[in-house]
């Protein structure tokens, strides 16, 4: 059984993640599918939305599969399986109880079936991240079916589950682009899908889908360059197999000095003369965590609104603030052209190169990214979320020499 891995527990941690307002979704254009194909439907709104996904989807692997793999697609012949978790009755495939579906999806390799929980996930999907959120839960599923199809089934769970978040990106970029016949969506929803994402990463020392960083990665991957490269994707291993440490004290993360040395050498190592930008509490705007003022080079900090990050995210978060800022001094000071994927890019280099990073650091930073245009501030046009966090994964994975060019 391949499952999205959202066990019950996991639905308060959705509720309390959520900082900002769900997106409205994809609309199911008129007439909306009928889910009378769907077994143990209410035909409520919720599994109308469930059936316009899966019909979607399959209508997309018509077509995007012989191109991938040189075969005709085959729909799935096990069915689908809309689960009431607090009812009674027979429980689908792959399940000796409606309990076990609690919070979650999964594909059902054994009849080539995918069921999902009507009643405890797809309605908090939608409440809180919008009905992208339900197509890209519902797509991952219909890309395990295509791995059972390509016969990539076999090798370590994380690669398969990458793949198939992959998958679901590719899904998605072809319902953005329009080419979809009931679904809808734009960036700002596909935005807050991708929070939904990070909240499904796995928890800290534990493995089965990947975290926030690797499963972004993989989805954009497939938005990005649709589903040929998609057995490709791999877990990242960027940050070090630990145990994240408890959240360093807001004091400690004020003090820059290693971060100002690291950006001192960016400067240097390209041509560049480094003037350490000063520190001050004034320079931001009122409620601004951090910010940078050219005149003279400034760096300034807000401890109040660091703190409130501090507490809602983690260490890693007031980091990666900071660091932004860092980065807009190194490119000024370099004379480069200012933009927020350089800067975005230079943080992410930045990430990488800390001593000791754990996958929970990380997912505190993709976190930030996505959240916040703040670290994104002084580089020109507003970016998505989703482009910030690309820049700032291509820093991760490329350095910052790559950053510059």
């Amino acid at each position: 059984m391949r499952a999205f891995g959202l066990v019950a527990v996991t639905i308060g941690l959705i509720i309390s993640a959520c900082t900002t307002p769900p997106a409205p979704g994809p609309s199911v254009s008129e007439p909306a599918v009928d889910p009378a194909f769907v077994h143990g439907t209410d035909r409520g709104d919720t599994d109308r939305l469930a059936a316009a996904v899966v019909t979607d989807a399959q209508r997309y692997w018509a077509q995007a599969y012989p191109d991938a793999f040189g075969s005709p697609w085959r729909d799935l012949d096990g069915g689908f399986f809309s689960v009431d978790t607090g009812g009674v009755g027979t429980p689908p495939p792959c399940a000796s109880d409606r309990q076990e579906v609690e919070g979650n999806a999964y594909y059902c390799q054994s009849v080539d079936a995918i069921a999902w929980d009507r009643t405890a996930l797809l309605p908090v999907l939608r409440e809180h991240y919008g009905d992208t959120a339900v197509a890209v839960v519902l797509s991952h599923e219909v890309g395990h079916a295509v791995q059972q199809r390509a016969g990539l089934t076999e090798g370590e769970p994380l690669r398969l589950e990458a793949m198939a978040d992959c998958y679901a990106g590719s899904f998605l970029r072809w319902v953005s682009d329009g080419h979809a016949q009931h679904l809808r969506t734009d960036p700002d929803q596909i935005d807050a899908a991708l929070r939904a994402i990070t909240v499904f990463r796995d928890p800290v020392g534990t493995t089965g889908h990947g975290t926030a960083f690797d499963r972004v990665t993989a989805f954009q991957h497939g938005f990005g360059g649709g589903p040929r490269g998609c057995t490709g994707v791999t877990e990242s291993n960027v940050a070090e197999p630990v145990d994240d440490d408890p959240n360093e004290p807001l004091a400690s993360l004020l003090d820059t000095t290693s971060m100002a040395e690291h950006f001192r050498s960016v400067v240097v190592d390209h041509g560049g003369r480094w003037v350490p930008p000063a520190r001050s509490t004034g320079c931001p705007g009122a409620g601004e965590p951090v910010g940078f003022c050219p005149s003279p080079p400034t760096v300034s900090a807000d401890p109040a609104a660091l703190s409130r990050t501090h507490e809602d995210i983690g260490d890693q978060a007031v980091t990666t603030l900071l660091a932004s800022r860092y980065a807009l001094a190194a490119l000024s000071e370099l004379g480069q052209r200012v933009t927020g994927e350089r800067i975005l890019c230079l943080t992410g280099a930045f990430t990488a190169q800390q001593p000791h990073l754990s996958p929970g650091d990380l997912d505190e930073a993709v976190q930030l990214v996505l959240d916040s245009d703040v670290v994104s501030r002084g580089g020109g046009a507003p970016m998505s979320g989703s482009a910030r966090i690309a820049a700032f994964r291509d820093g991760v994975t490329s350095g910052s020499t790559e950053c510059l060019k």
